[in-house]
């Protein structure tokens, strides 16, 4: 787990430059994926000479404002509302920003050491190189951001599983559409039987663990994420939506069997509490676990 803090701007000697009031982060809670914080931007703001150790994304979800990218003649001026984003790569030659306006912001921090974590070996997917993009609508991005905050506010009940599958979603879709390289696509790899039995045997058996789709990968030696396109590919589905499966249908059992409560089988089945599981059996067999096990 990652406990700093998100660096938004840094000074030529690397030292972080405040901007906006820090309202929270996810380093104080279980959240496992790209670093994410909540901050309050303005009602103005300057940024000259600043860089970034880190690809940042930053998302309005409140408020309205106004940017301006550049100085003179060849300054641009957007408008920035709920939706919208901003999207910085790594290094110190940013161009001067310029803000007016109070919104609330979310920022998310893609950073080299944890990305190399989720691609590894995959050397064209390792290193993100984004072109700069100001006030851009994409729905995409805003759902991804949004279910991270929804994730972590609510204190991260899903588990490591679903936080990196979220952040690995969000890198691979800017990889696909916001990178100044294409991702080179692999061919020829899939998960053996041999491997899907190995990654389901071990799913099973480990149902009351909050699993890491890091250690997933592991046990068939590749990134997180080709396992998880190989995965689903084999599957049909992907792994976190696989492990809520299989946790459903063990405590289907144990509910049937009588001899556990309700509050016994989420805690023995790996749920953060009982609310948590109640609302994924509600959700995957449309029915409560108190009306199932009666």
């Amino acid at each position: 787990m990652h406990r700093e803090r998100i660096a938004l701007a840094v000074d030529k000697r690397d030292r972080p430059i405040e901007i906006g009031a820090f309202r929270w982060t996810s380093a104080e809670t279980a959240w496992s994926g790209f670093p994410v914080e909540a901050h309050t931007l303005g009602p103005h703001g300057y940024l000259g000479e600043f860089g970034l150790d880190h690809v940042l994304l930053g998302l309005c979800v409140a408020g309205r404002g106004q940017i301006q990218v550049g100085v003179g003649k060849k300054a641009r001026r957007m408008a920035s509302s709920p939706g919208r984003f901003t999207l910085l790569g790594r290094g110190f030659e940013q161009k001067p920003l310029v803000w007016s306006g109070t919104r609330e912001m979310l920022y998310v921090a893609i950073g080299p050491e944890l990305l190399e974590r989720f691609m590894r070996d995959d050397r064209d997917l390792a290193c993100l190189n984004v072109d700069p993009q100001y006030a851009v609508a994409d729905p995409q991005v805003t759902a991804l951001l949004l279910n991270m905050q929804a994730e972590i506010q609510a204190g991260c009940p899903a588990g490591r599983l679903y936080g990196e599958a979220l952040s690995l979603a969000l890198a691979t879709y800017l990889f696909g559409r916001y990178s100044r390289e294409a991702p080179v696509e692999r061919y020829g790899l899939a998960l053996s039987p041999v491997q899907v039995r190995r990654v389901r045997a071990y799913i099973k058996a480990n149902l009351a663990r909050d699993i890491a789709l890091t250690e997933l990968a592991d046990l068939v030696r590749l990134s997180p994420h080709y396992f998880s396109m190989q995965f689903k590919h084999a599957l049909g589905v992907s792994p976190h939506h696989y492990v809520l499966r299989e946790r459903i249908h063990d405590a289907q059992r144990r509910l049937t069997a009588g001899r556990m409560s309700i509050s016994e089988v989420a805690l023995s089945l790996g749920f953060s509490d009982q609310s948590h599981f109640s609302q994924v059996f509600r959700k995957m067999t449309g029915t409560t676990p108190g009306r199932y096990k009666r």
